[in-house]
């Protein structure tokens, strides 16, 4: 092969190359192309307030979501009405209103799946009342920045090609997607105690650590971080799922409780269902229990802590909350996991 017909290949590979990357990022090299800085969706900022339903689906039937506005705000029809992510519905919808066009891209077939937005793309519908059509699109492949800005691509039923846009919020067809994480919110400060497998960790107000209250005298407990990781779980619990409990027929694996100086107690049962750790709360208030134990004074008591824990079972009443597999281990951990046995050597062996 000769020099001349290598560097042609060369060049034919570099110009594949930089069509490839044109066709995911690139820039349209007229950058005056037809609308180009026109909005995504025309006329939406003034119809976007009317917006009561919006669903994501694929056709290949792994996701189906329809979040619905009520008076409580948005839920998850999938998930029995469950309140949905209230901020991340709000950026899907500011997105829709503020997004742009920056570069017209490709129709064809081929050219639609390589940048995500195949015939089974994500597909996405805003309504109002009576089922009004405000938006309808497909959302492809995105690309965020740090700074919060977003380039993904789009089309939508009513053009034959499709736009690199900006502004649009990440979209999923799993209801999962849409849930609120944080369970309840308790400053870990408050925990007194935590009891799980037979072993409660317990510490005074002005401690820091927690100590095993049960441990025997051939048992050396674990190190601090340790015995502090249940209760950095149980106060700030987070859930990757959630489910009815109604009908739930099996019984709990283990059951977790917390409890804080001011009278608070959360219990957690725990259930194994579809290969992972559910959990279902339940919260209880003890208003003598501010005047037990040592003096002092309670850290970041509650001014009404009867009223706490009625908020926390109004919204947890009734539900199931998958939690992480890493919270589900720590959670689910027996006696071994917060003390080790010691070799105690009596009197008469040292004699």
């Amino acid at each position: 092969m000769t020099e001349r017909t290598t560097n042609i290949l060369g060049w034919l590979t570099l110009v594949a190359v930089l069509a490839a990357i044109w066709v995911l990022f690139g820039e349209d090299p007229t950058r005056e192309h037809g609308a180009r800085g026109e909005p995504t969706f025309p006329g939406l900022e003034t119809s976007i307030n009317e917006a009561v339903k919006a669903k994501v689906w694929t056709k290949d039937g792994k996701g189906h979501v329809t979040l619905m506005k009520g008076d409580a705000g948005w839920t998850l029809e999938e998930r029995g009405g469950y309140p949905a992510d209230e901020a991340k519905v709000l950026t899907f919808l500011r997105g829709l209103v503020t997004s742009t066009r920056r570069e017209p891209k490709t129709g064809s077939e081929s050219g639609l799946v390589e940048v995500g937005l195949g015939p089974d793309a994500p597909a996405i519908e805003v309504m109002g009342a009576n089922d009004k059509m405000l938006a309808a699109f497909k959302q492809g492949k995105r690309r965020a920045h740090p700074d919060g800005k977003s380039l993904t691509y789009v089309i939508r039923p009513d053009e034959e090609r499709s736009w690199l846009v900006t502004d649009m919020a990440e979209v999923s067809a799993d209801p999962a997607f849409w849930i609120e994480p944080q369970v309840f919110d308790i400053k870990e400060s408050r925990v007194a105690e935590v009891t799980l497998s037979g072993v409660t960790l317990s510490r005074g107000l002005d401690a820091t650590d927690f100590s095993v209250l049960t441990a025997r005298e051939d048992e050396k407990p674990a190190g601090a971080w340790k015995l502090r990781e249940p209760a950095h779980i149980l106060t700030a619990l987070t859930a990757t799922d959630v489910r009815s409990f109604e009908g739930l027929e099996v019984a709990p694996e283990q059951t977790v409780s917390l409890k804080t100086y001011d009278g608070l107690t959360i219990m957690l049962e725990l259930y194994a269902l579809d290969d992972a750790t559910w959990a279902r709360p339940v919260a209880f208030f003890d208003a003598t229990a501010r005047d037990q134990g040592e003096p002092g004074i309670l850290p970041d008591a509650p001014e009404d802590g009867a009223a706490e824990a009625e908020a926390i079972k109004a919204k947890v009443n009734g539900w199931l909350y998958k939690l992480a597999e890493t919270d589900a281990k720590v959670l689910l951990k027996d006696r071994s996991g917060f003390v080790t046995q010691t070799e105690v050597t009596s009197s008469l062996d040292q004699s």
